[in-house]
């Protein structure tokens, strides 16, 4: 009877408890870290459903679910953890740290990530979090004042110009000091100066940077020296800017839509004449609309961006508009294969001022005093001069439209668990056409041409075609014993690039044209460059007791910049590292609630810089002569050109006091460039133009120092500080011979190369006060080095429950600029400041521009902003609204009375030597005040 019963309520308890195990219900709770502080942004899923959210800023997170199901809670740097669904409809989770995970923030290369504990070398990180915070729409933007190692320069305050980027000190006379970027595995065009047929502002030269979306940035990585290049090609001598987007990520689907809008002032701080501000600046009016979409399964998973960004700058011409969207996504396309994508699109319009070096400058003729002391004008002189300034303003007419598509496509197939593949390909083109024209009226205004001209015209229209092509093939391979574990990375690489540039040039025009076959005169010339890299690549990283690391590797590899001069070139890579504090007999002494860690490290490897692609081969001019062609000797030629070689030893420490809130790290570094590309001035006998050669030695060396403490960390609030200091001394240790030669500036004031001294350091005559009280004039004495060997930034942040507050600044000194408005008042007669007066009237100023050289110091806070979630408020209409405002480059401190961060001298060359040193006639970045307001659903 007792069997019967047990068989006839099987079904019944059998249908009871599927019916409990299927019961949905709402499940809620907080997460906290192992502190006991709550996790805002903890990734909830229930496991083998799309169904996901994450908690809100108070650590708190509702979930529909059913009994039996799974929640994984996931979050960076924390151990993820997984929870069964019980007959409780509260589950709260206390998170725990995961020294690991913590370690995860990677050198991502071409392949799988290596754990930074891991790494020999040092790596500059800024993530999302930091990256929304900031108002930058540009990424040397976002870089300055951010990466602790690197100095980042805005040359101009024009929209969309170039910011010279340096780390560890100028390493070749012969190139920009840009690194290469590399957007999602993929190399981007980095020029960063004026193309080499491009339209002759004064020194406002458009950056490819400035058109870089920045909306869907994961993460932004800045890998320094020679040992970083073996993954990113032989010619990252001057480190690499690698870019990973967001490509989505598990979990419910969620948007936001944000908008900024903000007021644009010119800076005046630097200002010698009251009115320039008044004729020349006028507030201006930013907005920004971002839209955004991201989500995804286990499967599959996808992120969407939109931006759409206008100013009018702080003056009557600048204008800007930027147009972009970014659409990034993973697939889980079997269980062995994935793929990961992303796509962007960038639509970039600027109208451009003249600058600098230019009489049409309006900024340069009136800080040089072109007509005159404006501060001392009558109001009468002072509004026809006013008036004149403003047509002028009107009638300059300097445009360009860059439309630049980046693609790439990434494929991941597991073997195995310990073997993967990896394989890049993607394509980087970016098209820009840069405009000019110079009406009749505008030149009548300047004064150029005779008033009531009608024919004289001119017209410049260049036109650039950038493609890049990268593709990457590697295999990792992984393993562990009980002792070793084993990352081993073998792979190829290909990258070509393609720079094609044409130019046409019309004159003897009349107004109200824009098209070339309305003027009289017109003329083309065209210029291409076309390079291919390929070769193969190994890292080897070996752990030993999972506390030392011993990383060696080297990359071979073929350019086809020096022709058949260069043969394939082999880049070794060794490095160790070791983390004293991860031993166990640390960790459990008592030192280690002081002192929580210890990493020594050490490397060394080499990297490369290549010539100008044909820079080897002999060329002739064209010149027209009588109607016909004839030509000319060109560039001489050099059979012996190779490329030079950049070697870079460093030696490291890292430091974590009590659990980390107080961590230090130093690293000294020397490199040394061989083989050095210079270009002297050929013999005058010799009849040719200058040749670049491998003749000269470059050595850079310095300390990188950075500190990071969180000196308050409570339930509610949050206080970390960052702060760096980096010294550099760079000298040229060898110029084969060569004399001096000038590579920026002028003969009798010039950026100059010679040995023994710094790259680019100023020379001119000096005037030398004797003990009669006469003056000596010492010709050709250093006068200072235009890279400042001192620099840092600092940074702050304080979080209040909801509320955030953040600041940044940078800063440098020890180096020297020469304030070239102040020599040109001088040469005019309106000031005469801190001149001896037995030098004025007596000798050319030439013979004493010491006094027109000063120091470059400067502290600049870049960024200072605050914002409040309101996230429960909010609900349930929007899962957040965050409410923002902030203001850059509010307040600055330099050593002298104009901003030694701007420099009019530009980048002479396409891609050429920038050292700076030379402020003068080109407006400072502007001041804005930005108030934003974001929707998250």
């Amino acid at each position: 009877m007792r069997a019967k019963l047990a068989w006839m309520l099987t079904p019944l308890l059998v249908l009871c408890m599927s019916f409990s195990y299927g019961q949905e219900k709402t499940i809620s709770g907080n997460v906290t870290d192992q502190t006991g502080l709550p996790l805002p942004g903890v990734s909830i899923v229930v496991v083998g459903t799309t169904n996901g959210t994450q908690t809100d800023f108070d650590g708190n997170y509702s979930i529909s679910a059913s009994t039996g199901q799974v929640l994984r809670f996931s979050y960076i740097g924390q151990k993820t953890v997984e929870r069964t669904i019980g007959t409780s409809s509260t589950i709260n989770v206390q998170m725990e740290e995961d020294a690991q995970a913590l370690e995860e923030v990677i050198v991502t290369g071409q392949g799988s990530g290596i754990a930074r504990r891991k790494l020999s070398t040092t790596v500059d990180v800024l993530d999302a979090e930091d990256i929304d915070k900031l108002p930058a729409n540009q990424i040397d933007q976002l870089l300055q004042s951010t990466t602790p190692s690197a100095q980042v320069r805005l040359s101009s305050g024009q929209p969309g110009t170039a910011a010279i980027i340096r780390t560890r000190g100028p390493i070749s006379a012969a190139s920009s000091a840009t690194p290469v970027i590399i957007v999602d595995g993929i190399r981007v065009d980095n020029l960063n100066s004026n193309p080499q047929l491009g339209i002759g502002t004064g020194g406002a030269n458009v950056s490819a940077l400035a058109d870089i979306p920045v909306e869907s940035i994961e993460k932004i990585e800045y890998i320094k020296g020679g040992a970083a290049t073996t993954l990113y090609g032989a010619d990252a001598a001057n480190g690499v800017i690698q870019i990973i987007t967001k490509k989505g990520k598990d979990g419910k689907s969620s948007a936001f839509f944000e908008t900024n809008i903000g007021v644009i002032k010119g800076t005046t701080d630097y200002l010698k004449y009251d009115r320039t501000a008044e004729a020349l600046f006028e507030p201006g009016l930013s907005q920004e609309f971002k839209v955004g979409l991201n989500g995804g399964s286990e499967k599959f998973s996808y992120n969407f961006a939109g931006a759409l960004y206008t100013d009018d700058s702080f003056n009557d011409i600048n204008e800007q508009i930027r147009r972009s969207f970014t659409f990034g996504f993973t697939a889980k396309v079997t269980e062995k294969l994935q793929y990961q994508g992303s796509f962007s699109y960038v639509n970039f319009e600027s109208n451009l001022d003249y600058n600098a070096n230019t009489s049409f400058s309006r900024f340069s003729g009136i800080e040089g005093s072109a007509r005159g002391d404006t501060d001392a004008f009558t109001d009468a002189e002072w509004q026809d001069e006013l008036a004149r300034y403003r047509r002028i303003g009107e009638l300059v007419d300097i445009t360009s439209t860059t439309n630049r598509i980046t693609a790439a496509n990434k494929f991941i197939y597991d073997i195995n668990d310990a073997l993967q593949v990896n394989a890049t390909i993607g394509i980087d083109t970016r098209n820009t056409v840069q405009e000019s024209l110079q009406s009749n009226a505008l030149l009548v205004e300047l004064g150029s041409i005779a008033p009531g001209t009608t024919d004289q015209g001119a017209l410049s229209r260049v036109l650039r075609s950038a493609f890049t092509l990268t593709t990457d093939v590697n295999i990792t391979h992984r393993a562990n014993t009980d002792n070793f574990s084993f990352v081993s990375i073998l792979g190829g690489q290909f990258f070509r690039t393609s720079d094609r540039q044409n130019r046409l040039d019309g004159s003897g025009g009349v107004d109200g044209t824009r098209s070339l076959n309305n003027f009289s005169e017109q003329a083309f010339s065209d210029f291409v460059l076309e390079n291919a890299n390929y070769g193969l690549y190994f890292l080897e990283n070996i752990g030993i007791y999972n506390v030392a690391f011993l990383e060696f590797g080297g990359r071979l590899d073929r350019n086809t910049a020096s022709g058949s001069n260069t043969d394939a070139l082999f880049l070794p890579k060794v490095g160790i590292t070791y983390n004293l504090s991860d031993h166990d007999f640390y960790r459990d002494a008592a030192i280690s609630n002081v002192l929580s860690t210890v990493r020594l490290r050490a490397n060394y490897g080499e990297a490369t810089n290549f010539a100008q692609p044909f820079s080897q081969d002999r060329t002739f001019a064209q010149n027209p002569f009588l109607g016909g062609p004839s030509f000319t000797f060109n560039n001489p030629g050099n059979d012996e050109l190779v490329s030079e070689r950049v070697k870079t030893t460093e030696f490291g420490v890292e430091l974590g006091f009590f659990n980390n809130r107080l961590f230090l790290s130093g690293t000294r570094y020397v490199g040394v460039t061989k083989d050095a590309l210079f270009t002297p001035q050929s013999a005058p006998s010799t009849g040719q133009l200058n040749q670049i050669q491998n003749i000269g030695e470059v050595e850079n060396k310095g300390y990188e120092f950075e500190l990071r403490a969180t000196p308050i960390q409570t339930e509610k609030h949050n206080l970390s500080v960052t702060l760096s200091y980096n010294t550099n001394d760079n000298l040229v240790t060898d110029s084969g011979g060569a004399p001096a030669f000038v590579v920026g500036g002028f003969t009798v004031l010039g950026s100059v190369v010679e040995e023994g001294q710094s790259l680019g350091y100023l020379r001119g005559t000096a005037a030398v006060l004797q003990d009669d009280g006469t003056y000596a004039f010492e010709p050709n004495t250093a006068l200072g080095d235009t890279f400042a060997p001192n620099f840092g930034s600092m940074g702050l942040n304080y979080t209040w429950g909801d509320f955030n507050f953040f600041a940044t600044a940078d800063y440098q000194f020890g180096g020297k600029i020469t304030d070239l408005s102040f020599l040109l008042r001088h040469l005019r007669g309106t000031d005469d400041t801190g001149i001896p007066e037995e030098l004025i009237g007596t000798t050319s100023p030439f013979n004493y521009v010491n006094f027109f050289v000063f120091d470059n110091d400067f502290l600049k806070v870049r960024n200072i902003g605050a914002s409040y979630n309101f996230g429960e408020i909010a609900k349930p209409l929007f899962s957040n609204i965050r409410l923002g405002v902030t203001v850059t480059n509010p307040f600055n401190w330099t050593a002298g009375n104009f901003d030694p961060e701007t420099t009019g001298s530009g980048i002479s060359a396409q891609n050429g030597f920038a050292s700076g040193g030379f402020a003068y006639g080109t407006e400072s970045a502007p001041r804005t005040y930005v108030a934003s307001l974001r929707f998250e659903f």
